[in-house]
C-alpha cells in the first residue's frame, strides 16, 4: 500500500511527537523516580519578576522581527501594515515549529506573501533577506561564544555546537559563493544530486536540482538587497542579534523563575551550545533532543525545579510560537483578516 505525501508526512510528524513525549516523561522519571520529598513547581515574588523579564524576552523577539519585516519590505519598495508583518513572522515561526530542523517557515512565508497580492520577487526575497540576516546573526553569537566559553560545556556537547555550527554554515556560504560564481556552484549541486541518486536518497534527480537552484536565486534577491544598502543591513544585523540574545536569554530567566542556584555567565554560552548542537537532529522545531539538551547541560544545578524550568522554557521558546500561528490560522478563518498590501488598501478605501 502506498502511502500519499499528506499521509507520510503526518505519520512521521506523530512519530516525532510520540518521542518527544517519551522523551520528557522519561527526564520526569529520572527527576522525581524514588524522591520521598519532590516538589511542584513553586513560584516566589523573585521568580515572578523573573517570569516578567521571560515575558519581555518573548516580546522582543516578535517585536524585532516584525520591525525587520516592515524594513525589509520598505527596502523592496512595497508597504506592509505592522499587523500584516507580525503575521508573517508569526506564522514563519509558527512552520519553523512545525518542520524538521526548525527551519520550514521561509516556504510558507513566500506563499503567504503571494497569496495576499504581493509579487512573486517581493514574496521570495523577504523571506529570504529574513533568514540570512537571522542565520547570520546566530552565526556571529554562536562564533563569539564558542572563542571566549570553551570550557562552559561538556566535551561531547561542545563538538556536536561545533558540527551545528558547520551546518548552520552552508546555505549562507553557498549563497555567498553562488553570487560569485554561479555556475560554479550549480555544477556542484548538479554533481551532489548525482551521488544522491547513486545512493537512493533523492528520486528525480531533475526536480531536486531545479528545487536547490531555484531556492539560491530566492535567497540571491535577498544578497542583493543586503549587500546594496548598508544601512539596511546594520539595521536588520543589529533587530537579529537583539531577537537572538533575547531567546538565549531565556533559559537563565526560567531557571531563576524555580530558584536554580545558576549564573547569567554560566547559563547563556551554555544555551548557545545547545542551539548549535540540536541543528544536528531533524525534529519538528528540535523538539525531544532540545529539552533532552536542556536538562542534560542544566541538571547539574542540583535542583528538582529543573525539569519545570525545562517545560516553562519550551512554552515560551516553541509552543508560544504555535499557538501564536494557531491564532492568526483562527482570525483569519473567523475574524477581519489583515491589510497587506498598498494595494489592498486603497481598495478598502474606496
Amino acid at each position: 500500500m502506498k502511502l500519499s505525501k499528506e499521509k507520510k508526512y503526518t505519520i512521521l510528524w506523530l512519530f516525532f511527537f510520540a518521542v518527544n513525549i517519551i522523551i520528557i516523561a522519561a527526564i520526569a522519571y529520572r527527576e522525581f523516580h524514588g524522591k520521598e520529598h519532590s516538589t511542584g513547581p513553586m513560584l516566589t515574588k523573585s521568580g515572578i519578576l523573573y517570569l516578567s523579564c521571560g515575558l519581555f524576552c518573548l516580546l522582543v523577539i516578535f517585536l524585532t522581527e516584525t520591525v525587520k519585516c516592515r524594513l525589509i519590505m520598505r527596502g523592496l519598495g512595497e508597504r506592509i501594515t505592522w499587523r500584516a508583518a507580525f503575521e508573517t513572522v508569526a506564522l514563519g515561526r509558527y512552520y519553523d515549529a512545525l518542520m524538521p530542523t526548525g527551519g520550514g517557515g521561509q516556504p510558507f512565508q513566500i506563499y503567504w506573501l503571494t497569496v495576499n497580492g504581493y509579487k512573486a520577487k517581493t514574496a521570495s526575497a523577504m523571506p529570504a533577506t529574513y533568514f540570512i540576516t537571522r542565520q547570520t546573526a546566530s552565526i556571529l553569537l554562536t562564533l563569539l561564544i564558542f572563542l571566549i566559553c570553551r570550557d562552559t560545556v561538556s566535551t561531547s556537547v561542545r563538538y556536536a555546537a561545533y558540527a551545528g555550527l558547520f551546518f548552520c554554515c552552508i546555505i549562507p556560504v553557498t549563497e555567498f559563493c553562488f553570487s560569485l560564481k554561479p555556475r560554479t556552484i550549480t555544477a556542484l549541486i548538479t554533481r551532489i544530486v548525482k551521488l544522491g541518486v547513486k545512493i537512493h536518497v533523492i528520486k528525480n534527480p531533475k526536480t531536486a536540482t531545479e528545487k536547490a537552484i531555484h531556492t539560491l536565486e530566492q535567497y540571491h534577491e535577498g544578497f542583493i538587497l543586503i549587500a546594496g544598502n548598508t544601512k539596511l543591513s546594520a539595521a536588520l544585523l543589529v533587530l537579529s542579534m537583539l531577537c537572538r540574545i533575547s531567546l538565549c536569554c531565556m533559559p537563565f530567566l526560567v531557571l531563576k523563575i524555580f530558584g536554580c542556584q545558576v549564573t547569567f555567565g554560566h547559563v547563556f554560552p551554555a544555551t548557545v551550545y545547545i542551539y548549535s548542537a540540536v541543528t544536528l537532529i531533524p525534529t519538528p522545531g528540535n523538539s525531544g533532543v532540545s529539552e533532552g539538551a536542556f536538562y542534560l547541560v542544566f541538571s547539574e544545578a542540583g535542583s528538582s525545579q529543573v525539569f519545570w524550568a525545562m517545560l516553562l522554557w519550551r512554552l515560551l521558546c516553541y509552543y508560544s510560537f504555535l499557538l501564536a500561528g494557531l491564532l492568526i490560522f483562527g482570525n483569519r478563518l473567523f475574524g477581519k483578516p489583515a491589510k497587506y498590501n498598498s494595494e489592498q488598501e486603497e481598495s478598502c478605501s474606496n
